[in-house]
């Protein structure tokens, strides 16, 4: 007796993405194992959706737009996906930009993106709400640019540290468990970077997550920080899924400390 059509659909996608790989379809297949993502779903309604887009131009550094543009054309996912991600975070309620600084030597430039228009509309009618209760400005700018930087581990100051989207509870959980062990974060990612290069270590599958997120950063050195964004693609295609430095990091964190407990 056959299954449901909810059971069976995503075995029938996972059989169309091998056979497509078979016939040496990879990017196809790449865009078929993208509805198996957490976010898979909805990229596809928003692709075949015929609803009215917004354009937003952020004013940002020009450096800062390059590496937003490379690392989503790598990493396989395009800006108005995450600025989308990011309007619904913090209509939820669940996330917010950090105050920041410039950096040094800023050079003005612009980068366009188109979002839904009454995903926009709804985000712009809570922001003045928003900068009053956080005592600062929030713009849609901040917003998409930091989530963005965030998900496909860019970090905003130029230093060498790896911006990770983390719960406000895996944060707390990581840092006091690390405290508590002696376990020192970058040495704990470095070595796990080193073990996944190596054939040694496996990433684990990431899970669904609720809870309120933020930034956590996490300081590596040059060298891993290279071969994690060199090694993404292929653990993407392992696991089926998108993934992006920041979220191999989390899941580093969290096969080691676990998920906090309440």
């Amino acid at each position: 007796m056959s299954g449901s059509f909810r059971d069976e659909l995503p075995r029938d996608l996972e059989l169309a993405a091998a056979l497509l790989k078979r016939d040496e379809h990879y990017e196809s297949a790449q865009r078929v194992e993208s509805l198996l993502q957490p976010e898979g779903w909805r990229r596809l309604k928003d692709a075949l959706a015929v609803g009215e887009t917004s354009p937003l131009s952020i004013s940002l550094d020009a450096d800062l737009k390059k590496q937003l543009q490379d690392a989503s054309k790598k990493f396989n996912v395009t800006i108005r996906e995450l600025a989308e991600q990011a309007y619904r975070k913090v209509l939820a309620g669940e996330w917010l930009p950090e105050k920041t600084g410039r950096r040094q030597n800023f050079t003005k430039a612009v980068l366009p993106v188109s979002v839904d228009a009454a995903l926009r509309q709804e985000l712009r009618d809570q922001l003045p709400g928003l900068s009053e209760r956080e005592g600062r400005r929030i713009s849609e700018g901040s917003i998409v640019v930091q989530w963005a930087c965030s998900e496909l581990g860019i970090d905003i100051g130029g230093s060498r540290w790896m911006p990770v989207g983390v719960t406000v509870a895996q944060r707390d959980h990581f840092r006091a468990a690390a405290t508590e062990q002696g376990v020192d974060l970058t040495e704990l990612v470095q070595e796990r970077i080193r073990q996944l290069a190596d054939g040694a270590w496996s990433l684990p599958r990431p899970k669904r997550t609720g809870g309120s997120w933020l930034t956590m950063k996490v300081r590596l050195d040059d060298q891993w920080r290279n071969a994690l964004e060199e090694m993404v693609p292929q653990l993407s295609e392992e696991i089926g899924i998108r993934l992006a430095p920041g979220t191999i990091v989390r899941l580093i964190l969290l096969d080691r400390f676990g998920e906090p407990t309440e």
